[in-house]
């Protein structure tokens, strides 16, 4: 028996390496004789930095990943690392966080001399369309009384107009890449406040609110920047940070597609029967183009089985028709708070489970 582990970080809980020990362990202790292999993988969330640092070596400086491909200097940026929902000292009101610090990182890199870079979006804390980052970059934004807002959600309730002038010219010259790990698009039910917003605290009387006000900062930067994106798949990641970003010219792509592109996952699938991936939390989101259908995708069409063990699964019933098995590891009565602090141990018991029943 030949199984391949390649999960997601266990958000707030574990790494996708410690994520990948812990599976390898309870498989182990079941099937002794299994042939394991590992790779851990992300999907331009939490933890694709250092999945990605695996691969293109180890030059890492304030938070931006420095390497060469094809002979091209380029730099990766994890949005989670700067505006991330679980660092600790994020802002407790949603409307105080913006992306700025997202913005300043790209400035990094073009002071660096980098004119490829990756962002990876996923897992931030952030719902502010990208005003935050636009505003870092030169661009100049002000409420209907003409004074500048600040780079927050409490600036893009009050945007009104953006001005260009001062956008950094250098990014005429720099080719974006943004890793994106889900297809919604900016506005609607399925955008970056609807969809996404509560669980990043908007409170749920203020989503109609704050959809309308990203509406018409949607309309207000489309005028300016003369596109129309905001339909485009992807481009509600982060809070809108996709829209922003394509509004600069940046090409959106699958993050769990590149990540497992860069790693060989196609490659190694094939030579193995069955697959285990996980999250830290499966649920309809999961849906959305995060890595666990994206490693289901690609094992299944190489004829390997495919196992779904995360720290918890809401729904499973909406996931059994991509997966051949689906495990929880917090098992049925267990408090959230004591199924991440025991995530390591939950996710050996669970694997061991899953390996006794083959």
């Amino acid at each position: 028996m030949r199984i391949l582990i390649a999960p997601d970080a266990f958000k707030g809980s574990l790494t996708s390496a410690e994520a990948t020990v812990a599976v390898a362990s309870g498989i182990r202790a079941a099937m002794p004789d299994a042939e394991v292999m590992t790779m851990p993988l992300a999907d331009g969330g939490e933890g694709t930095l250092d999945v990605l640092r695996s691969v293109y070596g180890d030059d890492v400086r304030n938070n931006i990943l420095y390497f060469n491909d094809n002979g091209v200097p380029c730099g990766l940026v994890e949005s989670a690392l700067l505006i991330g929902l679980t660092l600790p000292n994020i802002q407790a009101d949603v409307f105080d966080r913006g992306s700025e610090k997202l913005g300043m990182a790209v400035l990094a890199a073009l002071d660096a001399g980098v004119r490829d870079i990756r962002i990876a979006l996923g897992g931030s804390a952030t719902v502010d369309g990208g005003l935050g980052l636009l505003t870092a970059l030169g661009g100049l934004v002000s409420g209907p009384d003409g004074t500048f807002v600040s780079p927050d959600m409490n600036g893009m309730m009050q945007a009104d107009r953006i001005n260009l002038s001062n956008l950094d010219q250098r990014l005429d010259d720099a080719s974006i890449t943004v890793l994106c790990d889900i297809q919604n698009p900016l506005c609607g039910r399925d955008g970056a406040v609807y969809r996404y917003g509560a669980q990043k605290g908007i409170p749920l009387g203020s989503l109609s609110d704050v959809e309308a006000a990203m509406q018409h900062w949607a309309g207000a930067c489309e005028q300016v920047f003369g596109l129309s994106v905001k339909h485009d798949a992807g481009v509600g990641a982060a809070g809108g940070l996709g829209f922003a970003l394509r509004l600069l010219g940046a090409q959106v792509v699958s993050g769990a597609g590149y990540v497992m592109q860069v790693c060989g996952f196609s490659q190694a699938v094939k030579t193995v029967d069955w697959v285990v991936t996980g999250e830290g939390r499966s649920d309809i989101q999961t849906l959305d183009g995060k890595l666990p259908i994206k490693v289901a995708q690609v094992a299944r069409r190489a004829g390997a089985s495919v196992a779904l063990i995360s720290g918890d699964v809401i729904d499973g019933q909406s996931l059994s028709g991509y997966f051949d098995c689906i495990v929880p590891a917090r098992t049925e009565g267990m408090p959230e708070s004591e199924a991440m602090e025991r995530a390591g141990e939950n996710l050996v018991t669970a694997a061991e489970h899953w390996a006794h029943g083959l």
